[in-house]
């Protein structure tokens, strides 16, 4: 027996409860649609009984939501999951420095298979794109705050009171909270999801993503100002919050020294 594989189960196991136990717990505190509640409460029991398709869960009236879609593993895990309780619509915010044409029909096709009503917001990424050139700043904080502020001011514009994303690491009362405009739900992370789960449950639907680490930009900053270390930061932080794998830490961290080459 690898003794030392059993005793990382054995934590994962433990840290999953614990942050599926913190989630009841913010689910109970927090004023939402009492059958909304409902649901997330039946879902996150079923999480703690391993039931794997926990999520097959329905209510009788949903409310409107909208989720941040990338058509990644995170967005897509989110849609599966929320359209179960939330009628959803997905925004992706569209920038030629982080999407290719190639990606937005991609993410088109992905939408219209798991039958997801989705508008593309147009963001403006310019001063982004002048700073990453020009070695001022690593990208992905800043353009993180632009998507995410695009997506939150389209909610609030459409009147809709619960937004979603992908987040895989703010656990407890991040995972789902009132910002003063809207509710914010990080889905993954309130489901304490790691990405091998959700890669899990996107095959029980017959969906495969298989995308290499970071976008368009990511790979300009990582050529132009070999700044690869705060990225690998970023991937190690998920490696320690054992979201994802070291395996795929591993894997993660060698696509971007490639971007250097």
């Amino acid at each position: 027996m690898d003794w030392d594989l059993e005793i990382e189960k054995e934590i994962d196991n433990k840290l999953k409860k614990i942050r599926l136990e913190h989630s009841l717990k913010v689910l109970e505190s927090i004023n939402i649609d009492k059958h909304l509640k409902m649901g997330l409460k039946e879902m996150l029991h079923r999480r703690l009984n391993e039931d794997p398709q926990f999520f097959n869960v329905s209510i009788e009236e949903k409310p409107g939501a909208v989720i941040a879609f990338s058509g990644g593993v995170d967005s897509t895990t989110s849609a599966i999951i929320a359209k179960k309780i939330f009628d959803v619509e997905a925004v992706s915010c569209y920038s030629k420095y982080i999407m290719t044409e190639k990606l937005k029909q991609d993410i088109k096709e992905l939408s219209k298979k798991i039958k997801l009503k989705i508008k593309f917001l147009d963001i403006d990424l310019d001063e982004v794109y002048d700073g990453v050139v020009n070695c001022k700043f690593h990208p992905c904080g800043r353009c993180h705050k632009i998507i995410e502020r695009a997506v939150l001011d389209y909610a609030i514009s459409s009147d809709v009171e619960y937004v979603i994303f992908g987040d895989l690491l703010a656990f407890g009362c991040q995972s789902i909270y009132w910002d003063g405009n809207v509710f914010r739900f990080n889905l993954p992370s309130f489901f304490a999801l790691t990405k091998d789960e959700e890669r899990e449950l996107l095959n029980s639907k017959g969906i495969l993503l298989d995308r290499e680490y970071g976008c368009p930009l990511l790979e300009i900053y990582h050529q132009r100002c070999g700044g690869v270390k705060f990225t690998i930061q970023r991937i190690l932080r998920e490696v320690r919050g054992r979201v994802i794998s070291r395996e795929e830490g591993f894997k993660n961290i060698i696509e971007v020294l490639s971007h250097k080459k």
